[in-house]
């Protein structure tokens, strides 16, 4: 009977040990301090995921926003260089108008009954020259030139700031290469019509200087 009911005796015994209740309790700590350093290795992963996903949104949303100010610059540009066009195209246009001459003035055949003549007798062959007939000479009208002088510093002054605005325009053009490719086609397509709106120029002052 003693022997059945020593190792029932001597568990209650170790149950009430404080040096088997300490292990026991360290033990649970120990496993509880396992699982809360794992939930927070977890959480801490989670988080730095979190974060990583975040930076790439973030980045994906910078890159998207710098392309879309690229091709807003690209727009912006062309129809700078379409302005610039037009401006050329009129100082042409001009310059090729003040470049005609002018009508000559031819007097009228008829004469009125006020007009007086003055004849000239020449006594070899007794010939009657009329100051009407003197008058077909054509004469420089001074008026006609002080306006033509007014007109060409207006244009050249056209063609200077027009010049001016398409060297600027050639700078942005740099600016904007060094974000894409010097390959990029659309900066290509720029650089074109670059240098043929600056041939304009040329040809325009070269017209410019016949006509000063």
């Amino acid at each position: 009977m003693l022997k059945k009911g020593l190792p029932i005796l001597l568990a209650g015994m170790l149950v009430a040990s404080p040096t088997f209740a300490a292990k026991h309790d360290g033990k649970h700590v120990e496993k509880s301090h396992v699982i809360v350093k794992k939930e927070e290795a977890n959480k801490k992963q989670l988080l730095a995921q979190k974060k990583k996903e975040e930076k790439k949104k973030q980045e994906l949303a910078k890159q998207k926003k710098e392309q879309q100010m690229l091709k807003n610059k690209l727009v912006e540009l062309n129809k700078k260089l379409g302005k610039i066009e037009l401006r050329l195209d009129e100082v042409t246009a001009a310059l090729a108008a003040l470049s005609m001459p002018n009508e000559q003035l031819i007097p009228n055949e008829k004469t009125d009954e006020n007009e007086q003549t003055t004849e000239v007798v020449n006594e070899q062959n007794s010939t009657a020259v009329t100051t009407t007939e003197q008058s077909t000479v054509v004469q420089v009208d001074e008026e006609d030139e002080a306006e033509k002088q007014e007109e060409l510093d207006k244009w050249i002054g056209k063609l200077i700031s027009t010049s001016n605005q398409l060297k600027a325009v050639k700078n942005e053009i740099r600016a904007l290469e060094k974000k894409l490719s010097a390959d990029d086609a659309n900066i290509q397509a720029l650089k074109e019509k670059v240098k043929t709106l600056e041939e304009k120029v040329q040809q325009n002052k070269k017209k410019l200087l016949e006509l000063i």
